[in-house]
């Protein structure tokens, strides 16, 4: 039935409910046709009423894209549920059950990220044939990691906004710019990288995936991936009228962290964006790891509704 059909049927049917309405109760009533002028006044009436609800409904979803698009603008968004970031082996669980289902989640971990970017490399293939439009490039993750964290600690000790803006997804830009102003204006950060520790190992890109993110957006993927970088650095506060260092505010510490690279990749062109630093996480334990399975299994199961009462 069409759409134009609805309303003129709502319409007539206004105009003789409102005729039988009027007639003596109990009387035989004859319905007669309204006028063709009273006729087209409902049905534009009911147009309106309709168009209006539509255009309410239409506005309101374009609205919740809007806001999706611009949370998960450029790669922004949570850390993927269930990101694995291995610990180093000297810090796996000593226990030898422990150690085997540690290990054990850990490939499994691997494994779902290794599909998720096969997935995404077989779909950029035009057929069998032919060769894939995206590339992987596996191996310039992890220096493009340390080159960019690198350039995010400089320009967080001297205070430079833009870069990091640049650099950084904006919510972790605007944590680390709050925290500039929260500085003391009479004194200056320090830092240095002072080396590097065990280039054998590190950087070392420890998880990678590809996801559908927004669920109103069909075209663009969010890829991450999480990197460790094994540093020694060095950091101090100094009074730059005197050039004096103030006491007690140096610090040279050895360092593992784990930087996270996001960026979106287009489903149609097969094109990524540029990487951007979407901030730093923990390695995962195995207390943490099961504590966030039982949660996000908990969420499946509410989700599912097996978590609901059987009904009495």
């Amino acid at each position: 039935m069409s759409a134009a059909v609805v309303p003129a049927r709502r319409a007539v049917a206004s105009l003789r409910s409102s005729r039988s309405a009027g007639s003596p109760q109990g009387s035989r009533c004859y319905s007669t046709a309204p006028s063709p002028s009273r006729i087209i006044r409902e049905l534009n009436r009911f147009s309106k009423v309709s168009s209006d609800k539509m255009k309410k409904e239409s506005s309101m979803s374009e609205m919740q894209k809007l806001a999706n698009a611009e949370y998960f603008k450029d790669g922004s968004g949570p850390l993927f549920p269930g990101t694995f970031v291995s610990l180093p082996l000297s810090r796996y669980p000593l226990h030898p059950a422990q150690f085997m289902q540690y290990q054990w989640s850990r490939m499994r971990h691997w494994l779902v990220g290794a599909i998720s970017v096969l997935n995404f490399k077989l779909k950029s293939m035009p057929n069998w044939t032919t060769r894939p439009k995206w590339k992987a490039k596996r191996g310039k993750i992890a220096p493009t990691a340390k080159a960019m964290y690198r350039e995010m600690l400089e320009a967080f000790a001297a205070g430079d906004k833009e870069t990091l803006q640049k650099i950084c997804l904006s919510d972790f830009a605007k944590k680390l710019t709050a925290a500039i102003d929260r500085r003391d204006p009479k004194e200056q950060v320090q830092f240095e990288v002072v080396k590097y520790n065990k280039p054998l190992i590190y950087p070392r890109l420890m998880s990678r995936q590809i996801h559908q993110v927004n669920p109103l957006d069909k075209v663009l993927m969010t890829e991450q991936a999480v990197v460790a970088i094994s540093s020694t650095q060095k950091a101090s506060r100094r009074i730059p009228s005197t050039g004096a260092t103030v006491p007690g505010s140096m610090k040279l510490q050895d360092k593992i962290e784990y930087v996270v690279l996001s960026r979106q990749a287009n489903q149609k062109t097969f094109e990524t964006g540029p990487w951007r630093i979407w901030g730093t996480t923990s390695a995962t334990t195995l207390e943490l790891y099961l504590k966030e399975k039982a949660i996000i299994e908990k969420e499946q199961a509410r989700r599912a509704g097996w978590d609901q009462p059987a009904a009495k």
